[in-house]
């Protein structure tokens, strides 16, 4: 068979496979208006009873029937937190007889995937009367919450059961949720006429068979695998150690339970944006961020970038279990995180121009501060789309300095264009992380610049000024992001905020960045031991009783608790600044990364000393300096006299032994005490086991 044939029936059988999956979870708008037979016997007066329910509780929306007495019947609305209202109009009942109804109400086909912004139009024609006639507010509804006679979510608009029938078209009677009475015929109809999502995995499918055919071939898949095993046992103190912090991570993320598919408080926003950008919009349905949505032009918006909505896009395509892996998706993340710096820890090594890798004891020293004793870990807390925006920024800002220190040890390679991508990929995640990838890249190339003019070679130079220009236009693709979804280039205009009111916007002068808000930031971050002891469980806890210094002219929003980074994680500070330092007089070889490393973080740390808020979770945003800086530090310490290298081991044992304490201690309380969203039984286990500890 030829390779092209093989390549497009492998790609059919995919799709077709895929597409099967997916349409068996598909479940399309109803048709809007809604057709359909309503036959009613004789009821009881004052009953009302469920038409169509739609949504789900707390966020429903109820079209009922009220009988007013045991033969008239009266249509209403009523959309949950809002009045109801019942038609004067009455209609009368003859038992048996069919009343013939079209629907029309924004339940019907506002869901994720299809939304206008609330009001709609709710109208109920009975055998060609309008009985039903207003315009309300509604919830946007996921494609499976829609009910037809019955009602699942309880409230008091209607009772739980329609005492008759709906009669659709070939006198198929409807009942309970749509994803139970739609037809497999109706299922695909609806996935290829209302959803791009048959499309999009056509796209996806046809890249795949696009790639080259070693990577195709099952030999090649045999030879990565056998590949991969010898990398593991090579690289054994890296897995061991990786494969038991992600263990401690994920029992933190998941509470203990180990359950990765978990409907999450704000865990389901990047889901709506990769269906919305699927669909070739920005703007998100009002259940998708909540509280934190930004309103402009009659359209709602999330601050946060797209980089995590795209990586959802997979799950979103196959239907599958949509808002509940945010879980999953930060373990990856935080997986991933380790390898990138595992693989920074051995570029240090080799720009230090060390004979051997790192040992086994290094390695699970460093991997465990990085990965127990950091904020990596910290963000482990609470699976929701802030932890998850800085998880996912810094380990694309990971990545993408170990993509640009390979550039800068051998720029003839294309290096630079993969961290370019990563460092995207980061800001549009996180743009301070992002902001740190992209200038350590610019600075890359701005090292190669003043080589090749001290080398006097004139003609290089082309190269590392259009990095450095392609850096600058990326910083500022966020700004366009901005104006694409505000018309303003400032990337979350705090006045279409809906926290923010007139009042709180005056304290701030309206802007999220101020000089004035540098010295407190910077103690913040860099200076306060913002901790304290106590005899019960944990021990350790995030606030301290002494005042902090007054900064009277710093505009300060929100000053949640933070611990200063060289507190919380005292290795990888002490590795990023006296290792460094040390690194730059006995490792030459070294000195370039080192400035670009401490260059490039000024510009993200000014931005974030100047913020209007402060928490312990944005010095994760420091991580990928951090991390970068510390191998550094650490392959200076690797060259040091054997006895003085015991004694800095000895050292880094404590610094990464404190750090791990200390940060499972504040993750730990921080996860069960203090942050929103967490079960009310997990924080009531908490609590008994502090008291049968410490009591």
């Amino acid at each position: 068979m030829p390779p092209i044939l093989s390549r497009v029936l492998a790609a059919v059988v995919a799709f077709a496979a895929l597409g099967g999956f997916a349409v068996t979870r598909y479940v399309g708008p109803l048709p809007h208006p809604f057709h359909v037979e309503l036959i009613l016997d004789r009821g009881v007066a004052n009953r009302a009873e469920p038409v169509i329910v739609s949504g789900r509780v707390h966020s429903g929306d109820f079209l009922v029937l009220k009988y007013l007495d045991e033969s008239h019947v009266a249509f209403g609305y009523n959309s949950w937190g809002h009045p109801g209202l019942i038609s004067p109009t009455a209609v009368k009942v003859t038992p048996g007889v069919p009343l013939r109804l079209k629907i029309e109400m924004p339940s019907l086909n506002q869901t994720g995937d299809r939304f206008t912004p609330p009001p709609g139009r709710i109208r109920v024609t009975c055998d060609g009367i309008v009985v039903l006639d207003l315009e309300d507010h509604y919830f946007t509804r996921r494609p499976e919450e829609i009910y037809l006679g019955e009602n699942p979510l309880g409230g008091t608009a209607c009772g739980p059961r329609l005492h008759g029938r709906l009669v659709y078209a070939g006198g198929r009677e409807l009942r309970g949720s749509a994803g139970e009475f739609l037809t497999l015929p109706e299922r695909i109809d609806a996935w290829f006429r209302h959803s791009t999502r048959p499309y999009a995995l056509l796209v996806l499918l046809v890249l795949i068979v696009s790639l080259p055919r070693r990577v195709l071939r099952l030999s090649g898949v045999r030879t990565g695998l056998a590949s991969a095993a010898g990398l593991l046992r090579e690289h054994r103190a890296f897995a061991i150690t990786a494969g038991v912090c992600s263990a401690v991570f994920a029992w933190m993320i998941t509470t203990g339970t180990l359950r990765f598919s978990y409907p999450e408080e704000l865990g389901s926003f990047y889901d709506y944006q990769a269906q919305s950008l699927l669909n070739g919009r920005l703007d998100v349905p009002g259940d998708a961020i909540g509280g934190e949505a930004f309103r402009y032009g009659g359209k709602i918006y999330g601050y946060f970038g797209p980089t995590p909505a795209l990586l959802r896009m997979p799950s979103v395509i196959l239907e599958y279990e949509f808002g509940q892996l945010t879980r999953g998706y930060m373990l990856a993340y935080f997986i991933a995180g380790l390898t990138a710096a595992y693989l920074l820890l051995l570029q240090a090594f080799r720009l230090a121009g060390a004979k051997a890798p790192p040992s086994p004891w290094i390695v699970v020293l460093f991997l465990s501060h990085v990965g127990l004793g950091s904020t990596l870990f910290f963000l482990g807390s609470r699976a929701y789309v802030f932890h998850e925006a800085i998880l996912c920024g810094a380990v694309f800002a990971l990545f993408s300095c170990h993509l640009a220190l390979h550039h800068l040890a051998t720029p003839a390679r294309r290096w630079w264009l993969w961290a370019l991508v990563c460092g995207l990929l980061s800001l549009h995640a996180r743009p301070p992380t992002g902001l740190f990838a992209l200038t350590f890249l610019g600075c890359v190339a701005a090292a190669q610049l003043f080589r090749e003019l001290r080398r006097g070679f004139t003609t290089r130079l082309l190269p590392p000024v259009g990095i450095g220009l392609l850096c600058v236009v990326g910083v500022f693709t966020f700004n366009a992001l901005g104006y694409l979804k505000f018309e303003s280039f400032d990337g979350a205009p705090l006045r279409y905020s809906q926290p923010y009111g007139p009042e709180r916007l005056a304290k701030i002068d309206g802007k999220n960045f101020h000089a004035a808000n540098i010295s407190y930031g910077f103690y913040s971050y860099l200076m306060r031991p913002h901790f304290r002891g106590e005899r019960r469980f944990p021990w350790i806890y995030l606030g301290s009783p002494h005042p902090a210094p007054a900064f009277p002219k710093a505009k300060i929003d929100l000053p949640d608790h933070t611990l200063a980074i060289p507190w919380s994680m005292p290795g990888l500070f002490l590795l990023s600044t006296l290792g460094c330092a040390a690194a730059f007089v006995v490792l030459p070889t070294a000195r370039r990364a080192l400035v670009v490393a401490w260059v490039a973080v000024l510009p993200m740390s000014v931005a974030l000393f100047a913020a209007i808020a402060t928490a312990q979770r944005y010095t994760g945003d420091w991580i990928p300096f951090l991390v970068c800086a510390a191998a550094l530090g650490l392959a200076a310490l690797e060259t040091a006299p054997p006895r003085l290298r015991l004694a800095l081991r000895t050292l880094l044992f404590a610094c990464t032994l404190a750090a791990v304490l200390l940060t499972f201690a504040l993750t730990l309380h921080y996860q069960r005490e203090t942050v929103w969203g967490v079960a009310e039984e997990v924080r009531q286990s908490y609590q008994n086991f502090r008291t049968r500890l410490t009591p």
